[in-house]
């Protein structure tokens, strides 16, 4: 509370963004899910460590990524998905996301925000077996020729220890 606020339309219309966006990925509409980003973005997961020294968990924080992209190493990765090159995605998995308790701020320059958000992705792999992710995520949004696109994404797991390998997107 007492934070700054953004209208409701422009809240509504990023939300709304971020629920189109989860369904293009369920949808497995990888092109069009690229297109919500920028094209100067960095999209990372670091790596959750579990210390008890202040000064090594916040060295640790930012410090190893389970993967650290920008737009060229997502198209990659998506290319790999749809040539079937990403084995762990052959055949692809069934995936359902759940996307709540967005926050959206200004960030500080006009037309950029910073949109929080907490997420739970089920993912199915060959009908046999099925895990689920949990965390949330950080990202910077900027209006570019009107249209929404993300220019960071940084997520983190509520899980120390993954369930799986990660061959899905956030």
């Amino acid at each position: 509370m007492g934070k700054p606020s953004v209208p409701l339309d422009l809240f509504r219309e990023i939300e709304g963004f971020l629920f189109d966006e989860a369904r293009m990925l369920e949808e497995n509409r990888f092109d069009d899910w690229l297109s919500c980003f920028a094209g100067d973005v960095r999209y990372w997961m670091p790596v959750k460590e579990r210390v008890d020294f202040p000064a090594a968990r916040a060295e640790a924080a930012d410090g190893f990524a389970l993967f650290d992209d920008d737009k060229k190493s997502l198209e990659l990765r998506v290319l790999r998905i749809q040539t079937g090159d990403a084995h762990a995605e052959v055949p692809p998995s069934s995936t359902s996301r759940l996307i709540s308790n967005v926050i959206v701020e200004p960030a500080g320059q006009p037309g950029v925000y910073r949109v929080r958000s907490n997420f739970v992705v089920y993912q199915e792999r060959r009908g046999l077996h099925g895990v689920q992710f949990h965390g949330k995520r950080d990202d910077v949004c900027r209006k570019e020729a009107g249209e929404i696109r993300i220019s960071q994404r940084r997520i983190e797991l509520a899980q120390a220890i993954l369930p799986a390998t990660i061959s899905i997107f956030f």
